[in-house]
């Protein structure tokens, strides 16, 4: 290799934006955002990028003597990560900033930021709940009443107010009850105390499935007594919760190409000043933990939790008698006085429902699909899933791939 040739690579890696990208890849918004910061790259770069894999706790800068960096886009985690941004003396461009780092007199108050707009999400929660009929409300935030949190709240409770409603409010917990283990009895016995039904609204996904757990433990069947909406999407949370959690979903990957966009700005030197970008909610997610479904009668309701816990296996109408402790004539005759429908065709429903989720959302091969829900054979199945959804398992799975 030439000299000339050695010398004009060099030079050309020299030019290559270094970009240290703090954001935990443990949480779906966060992968979305890096998703989306990708996306930007790919039209706009190449930026050579630092991204640290883990949990908010991972988030640090590379050392900055043996990594040249141009740029920074992070969550901020803690105090110690702060300072190391602040000392950085680079361009950056901060992700949801906490009330601290929002402060006048903090340095990162100074430097561009991307925001949730929080207050969206709380009016979607709201409308979403008033159109499904719901007059009862309440919110649980964030254990650590993080910024976004209240202005979720805040939101929420001011769109009922102007449709002259009321939203009861979980009172945070103290620092040293913010253990789950210890927090759960407490948010049980406020759950109970509650008007039902009630639709309440929780800060985001993780809080969400809390939520979930507690009413379980309560014996506050959802969604018939207590409807529960999350917030983000976060599907590895929203689809193992018990029932699967509606969620607001925000536009996580237009969130963080925004981030590139205005990092890339600075480091450009075509925005000097503070400038911070929103990204909106998407719209509503809807899962089983919302359902409409109003039933007082709590017969059918614990048929119905019985029918859907064993949703992907092949019980009949006797299992359901059984679980009640009643006849099979009377679960039928309070089943359909309640649902208009027969208890064997909401079993069927919910199994099909439930195989159409394995078959388009997991690689299972069809035999074992079957073998699992109780089928005869993978072909017995196949003639079955046809005549219901209109298409065979092999095209379902590839447009639902597409």
């Amino acid at each position: 290799m030439s000299a000339v040739t050695s010398s004009a690579k060099k030079k050309t890696r020299q030019k290559l934006p270094q970009v240290a990208v703090l954001l935990e890849s443990s949480h779906e918004i966060s992968r979305g955002m890096l998703r989306g910061i990708l996306d930007y790259v790919r039209l706009y770069g190449p930026w050579a990028l630092n991204i640290v894999a883990g949990g908010a706790d991972d988030q640090k800068l590379p050392d900055l003597k043996a990594w040249h960096c141009n740029g920074i886009i992070a969550r901020i985690p803690n105090d110690a990560a702060a300072a190391d941004v602040v000392a950085a003396r680079l361009p950056t461009v901060i992700v949801d900033p906490v009330d601290a780092y929002l402060a006048p007199a903090h340095p990162l108050s100074r430097c561009c930021r991307l925001q949730c707009d929080s207050a969206a999400v709380g009016r979607v929660a709201a409308e979403h709940y008033l159109q499904a009929g719901f007059t009862r409300f309440a919110f649980v935030g964030d254990p650590r009443g993080i910024n976004w949190s209240r202005w979720r709240l805040e939101a929420f409770t001011r769109r009922l107010a102007e449709a002259g409603l009321a939203c009861e409010v979980y009172p945070l917990p103290a620092p040293g009850e913010r253990e789950w283990v210890t927090e759960r009895k407490r948010m049980c016995r406020w759950l109970k105390r509650l008007p039902k039904p009630v639709a309440l609204l929780a800060a985001n996904d993780a809080r969400g499935r809390q939520v979930l757990n507690a009413c379980l433990t309560a014996d506050i069947p959802v969604p018939y007594e207590a409807a529960v909406l999350g917030v983000n999407n976060d599907t590895l949370i929203c689809e193992t919760s018990m029932p699967p959690l509606s969620s607001i979903a925000v536009d996580m990957e237009r969130a963080g190409y925004a981030a590139a966009e205005l990092l890339d700005q600075l480091m450009q030197h075509t925005l000097r000043e503070q400038r911070t970008v929103t990204y909106e909610p998407a719209g509503v997610v809807p899962r089983a933990s919302t359902e409409l479904l109003h039933v007082t009668d709590r017969l059918v309701i614990r048929a119905l939790e019985f029918i859907r816990i064993n949703a992907g296996l092949n019980i009949r109408v006797s299992d359901v008698a059984d679980h009640l402790g009643v006849t099979r004539r009377w679960a039928e005759k309070r089943f359909e006085q309640t649902l208009g429908r027969p208890v064997l065709d909401e079993i069927q429903r919910v199994r099909m429902d439930t195989i159409r989720a394995l078959v388009s959302q997991t690689g299972q091969p069809f035999t074992r699909i079957a073998t699992r829900c109780g089928f005869a054979s993978a072909n017995h199945l196949g003639i079955i899933f046809k005549e219901r959804f209109g298409v065979t398992m092999s095209d379902y799975r590839r447009q639902s791939a597409r």
